[in-house]
């Protein structure tokens, strides 16, 4: 009983409404959903990514510019298993990495899960020359055997160039995660 509770700080956590293993028809009607979806999921097309706008009326205090979600369609009240939320930097990873300890002391408090935050990792190969990320992970130490969700906040610099399409995008990132959805975009090195 123990387990379930502190294991569940995760999964009780809400962004604008959005909670995970809620169906997303309690926080948007089925209208709001087709006009949002964005796709599938390029590794299992039962998960469909959609942009979520908030109520205003209901979320005033809306922290972040963009939010979006995942649904399970393979589950007849289509679950979320993914809620994001992204604010933009422009061009100051500084400020962004600032307000990332922020999120990141916020959390860990929360959640009751120890950050851990990783190096500043260069991602030149995919968004070209300077650009970096940061991300700070907030997992169970036994999270493979007890199935327990995860979050992560996660700062991306776009590099220095003109060229990128992304160039003066930096942004901070929030993902809350099923611990089923984080298998399966995790990549194993």
């Amino acid at each position: 009983m123990w387990c379930n509770i502190a294991f569940g700080k995760i999964s009780n956590y809400q962004m604008a409404g959005a909670k995970l293993n809620i169906s997303i028809l309690e926080i948007m009607t089925a209208d709001q959903v087709a006009e949002n979806v964005l796709g599938t999921d390029q590794r299992d097309e039962n998960y469909f990514h959609i942009k979520y706008v908030p109520d205003k009326t209901k979320y005033q205090n809306l922290e972040f510019n963009e939010y979006y979600v995942t649904i399970n369609i393979s589950n007849e009240i289509y679950p979320i298993v993914a809620i994001s939320a992204i604010e933009w930097f422009k061009t100051d990873f500084d400020a962004c990495m600032k307000k990332q300890n922020m999120y990141a002391n916020k959390f860990e408090k929360i959640f009751g899960i120890k950050k851990e935050v990783h190096p500043i990792s260069d991602f030149s190969d995919k968004y070209g020359p300077g650009s970096k990320w940061r991300p700070i992970i907030f997992e169970h130490p036994n999270f493979k055997t007890i199935k327990s969700d995860t979050a992560s906040i996660l700062c991306y610099h776009y590099g220095t160039s003109p060229e990128n399409d992304l160039y003066g995008e930096d942004n901070l990132k929030i993902n809350i995660l099923t611990r089923e959805y984080a298998d399966l975009i995790t990549v194993e090195n």
